[in-house]
């Protein structure tokens, strides 16, 4: 399995913790590298141990990939060796942010994966092309043994952070409280209704039949994934990085699922596995007959 998980103790939520461990398995690179090639099936065959199928890269997909796994660009790291002091210092700042936008892509990526492992019965949204997308980070649908109601809806938030608490009570829990008033019902919807017409096989009428009789409420729950370093741990644990959760979306502890997936540095770890990740792009894009990238 190309991500490990562990079970940790929270009164706030069902909480693990992630491992991809180090080196970084093959399996987690050949599955990263054909999501950020929108090639979703070629991705899921990995993760199921089956065999990809061959599909040529249209256009410059590959090289926009390879551009947005690159952080910080190449002409920042120049300006901040031969600018003028205030080119470097916004050199600096352009280039810190370029890094913390490529983890939280990648981290998005990873989550996509720990969610076809940790849910193999759902159904969800691909992973954002865009670092800057707006929205949930992730949508992921259950249904029930004859394929015409929904069991579950689980809206998913990923932040990749070196200081993720403040990020959490700043950002998160303010979009989940802004979910459960409502204000987002009309992003649920679109979302829902494509995902339920994927199982059903296109017919929009019987996803749109599926989705009026859902009771959201009911079926609601939310999953909140960390990436960050070691050194935020307390006590030996990261609960407290989710404190809170429990208090913005009330219910049942099953409703709420916490997950860390702690590096020794977080930019130091998702700058390596970004790196793995584009030299496997690059072979994927040559075995099937593409440009050099």
């Amino acid at each position: 399995m190309p991500i490990q998980f562990s079970s940790c103790e929270s009164a706030e939520c069902n909480l693990s913790e992630w491992s991809i461990g180090d080196p970084f398995a093959s399996q987690l690179i050949d599955a990263l590298a054909y999501l950020y090639l929108r090639q979703e099936r070629n991705a899921q065959n990995v993760i199921e141990e089956l065999e990809t199928k061959i599909r040529p890269s249209r256009g410059r997909v590959a090289e926009n990939v390879i551009r947005k796994l690159t952080a910080p660009d190449p002409k920042y790291v120049e300006m901040m060796k031969s600018g003028s002091q205030e080119e470097k210092e916004t050199a600096e700042k352009m280039a810190a942010k370029e890094v913390e936008r490529r983890d939280g892509l990648l981290f998005q990526h990873l989550s996509w994966i720990a969610a076809r492992l940790s849910i193999p019965n759902g159904t969800q949204t691909p992973p954002h092309v865009r670092s800057a997308d707006k929205g949930f980070d992730g949508f992921i649908i259950e249904m029930n043994a004859e394929n015409d109601a929904l069991q579950r809806i689980v809206l998913c938030e990923d932040k990749a952070s070196t200081a993720p608490r403040s990020l959490i009570t700043r950002s998160v829990w303010k979009e989940i409280k802004s979910i459960r008033a409502g204000e987002r019902d009309d992003e649920i919807l679109a979302d829902l209704t494509t995902l339920v017409s994927r199982v059903a096989g296109g017919d929009e009428e019987r996803a749109e039949a599926i989705v009026d009789e859902a009771l959201w409420e009911e079926s609601r729950q939310f999953r909140v994934s960390v990436a960050t370093s070691e050194k935020i741990r307390r006590d030996g644990s990261f609960e407290h990085v989710l404190k809170g959760f429990q208090d913005v979306a009330p219910g049942i502890v099953e409703t709420r699922m916490g997950s860390i997936l702690p590096f020794d540095d977080v930019r130091i770890g998702l700058g390596e596995l970004a790196a793995v990740v584009i030299n496997r792009v690059h072979e994927i894009t040559e075995h099937a007959g593409g440009k050099h990238v």
